[in-house]
């Protein structure tokens, strides 16, 4: 409401200061030395004045049909607004103008012989008169509908884009949240499943499990919606779902995370990169042979630069470690970013490498 208030307020200015400088100009153009004529403003303000008539009839009324595209109501409308205007108008500007030229009489002097008495306007000559205003008219009314008209045609234009921002804004909102609500069962699932099996060997170790889980399921529900969510917050909550996620894992495969201080205090859209790294948990941890998780965040001078890298099984299908996560994260990403960030997998019979770069956003 209050851009469109703005645009509205932003239009009527624009007309206000056309129309200030229409009836200001007789009075500048009717200067001469030091005094005005008055009756030529007068006149010349009374033939504006029609003008003025007709852009507040069109303004407020008859562009409703325009917009509403109705086109031959708004046409016979606006047709028959402007013939009326310009042969009332045109009749009453040719009197103005005969009482105007025709001199006063003299004050105090004998009555002027019949021979030398002014002949009255021939009818032709006014005739002529009346069709020059006629058509006069009806040039200027089609040049204030024509500029009202863009006027009001930009406005419309500047609030249906509003409108239009306004709603993919909103859809925007409404896709990240479905996609963010799919992330919260996904991985609830898998940690419980990973504390489950942990219950049976080791209680202490499954209480403290479910202490760091419930960090993390508060960052879900209350943070997952925080427009001041920074990297810091991220690589806090990675560290405690990677360690929620050795519990399960043999000694000896190799997990790193590595990441660059610098860039902690920028800003990040929440839960960007866990479903990556879920994915590299899900998929490779292989039993049989040694495995390894790398993850890297670091910067260069504008982009973030996120990569997780795993190991696989030799005989596992590619295209199988596309899971639900990962498509939902790749779904958040365009719907974030659109086409301003880089999104690249490399995949050999042994590895699996995801690389993610997406603008810094400022602190």
């Amino acid at each position: 409401m209050e851009k469109k208030r703005k645009i509205i307020n932003r239009e009527n200015l624009i007309y206000l200061i056309i129309w200030v400088m229409v009836f200001a100009m007789p009075v500048f153009l009717s200067a001469g030395g030091d005094s005005i004529n008055w009756t030529r403003v007068k006149h010349e303000t009374i033939r504006i004045f029609p003008f003025f008539i007709i852009f507040l009839l069109n303004n407020f009324f008859l562009f409703k049909y325009l917009k509403n595209k109705k086109y031959l109501k708004y046409s016979v409308f606006t047709v028959i607004a402007i013939l009326v205007f310009s042969i009332a108008t045109s009749f009453f500007n040719v009197e103005i103008l005969r009482i105007l030229e025709t001199p006063p009489p003299p004050m105090q002097r004998p009555p002027m012989p019949q021979q030398e008495m002014l002949p009255p306007m021939p009818q032709g000559n006014v005739f002529i008169g009346f069709l020059n205003k006629f058509f006069y008219n009806i040039l200027f009314s089609i040049l204030v509908l024509g500029l009202n008209n863009a006027i009001k045609i930009l406005t419309v234009w500047l609030e249906d884009r509003r409108d239009y921002e306004l709603l993919q804004k909103a859809k925007l909102q409404t896709e990240l949240k479905v996609l963010r609500n799919q992330i919260s069962p996904h991985f609830l699932m898998n940690t419980l499943n990973n504390i489950h099996a942990l219950i049976d060997y080791d209680k202490d170790m499954a209480k403290e499990s479910i202490v760091t889980l419930s960090k993390l399921m508060r960052v879900l529900l209350y943070d997952s919606d925080n427009e001041n969510y920074r990297v810091k917050n991220e690589i806090q909550f990675l560290n405690d779902y990677i360690g929620l996620m050795k519990i399960r894992v043999q000694e000896d495969v190799e997990i790193k995370f590595d990441y660059t201080p610098n860039i902690s205090d920028y800003k990040i859209p929440p839960l960007l990169f866990v479903s990556f790294v879920e994915n590299a948990f899900k998929h490779g941890i292989v039993s049989s042979e040694k495995s390894y998780i790398h993850i890297n965040l670091e910067s260069d001078t504008n982009n973030l630069l996120f990569s997780v890298s795993n190991s696989k099984s030799g005989i596992e299908k590619k295209g199988n470690v596309k899971k639900i996560g990962v498509e939902n994260a790749m779904q958040r990403l365009d719907a974030i970013y659109g086409d301003n960030y880089n999104f690249a997998i490399s995949e050999t019979n042994n590895n699996f490498t995801v690389r993610i770069k997406i603008p810094l956003i400022c602190k």
